[in-house]
């Protein structure tokens, strides 16, 4: 009876230690919103405004956005990107567009740029856009898609007419 009882209380200690591990999710990681202020400023992106820098984008194309942004005022930019990633689509295109933008006198109030860790980290535009690649350019429209400015089209200096395609 003894040694029956001995093996009920292990066998009992046991379960409850078993009981008590818990596995524990990853946290949910989520995507962050940046200004123009903390994008330059941010540890993630000391190369952005050298980047920038070196871009000079078309005049002509330059004009076309800000009269096609003007004239769509329910039209924004939102920029998904990772901050330590060494891709051509992050170090080139995506400052490279943002000068464009900015040259084009668009307000930064209708461009967005979401600093993540991954393309799965969680952002604001999940019921609409499925990121599978950073980094991720969607022109939206009262906020639906309308168009994607795609890495793969980029040569390394036609940033400028990629994003005033998206934009037209």
């Amino acid at each position: 009876m003894v040694t029956t009882m001995k093996t009920f209380a292990l066998a009992f200690a046991i379960v409850l230690a078993f009981a008590g591990c818990t596995t524990t999710e990853a946290p949910d990681v989520s995507a962050e919103l940046l200004t123009m202020d903390e994008l330059t400023k941010s540890p993630g992106y000391t190369w952005f405004v050298a980047e920038m820098d070196t871009y000079t984008p078309n005049a002509n194309v330059v004009s076309e956005i800000s009269t096609t942004m003007t004239s769509a005022p329910g039209r924004k930019v939102c920029v998904f990107v990772k901050p330590t990633c060494s891709c051509r689509g992050t170090q080139r295109l995506f400052p490279q567009v943002m000068k464009t933008l900015m040259a084009a006198n668009i307000e930064m109030s209708r461009v967005e740029v979401w600093s993540m860790r991954g393309a799965t980290d969680k952002h604001p535009y999940q019921p609409t856009i499925l990121i599978t690649d950073l980094p991720a350019i969607f022109v939206l429209e009262d906020g639906a898609v309308r168009s994607i400015v795609s890495d793969q089209d980029y040569t390394d200096t036609n940033a400028d007419s990629l994003i005033a395609r998206a934009v037209r």
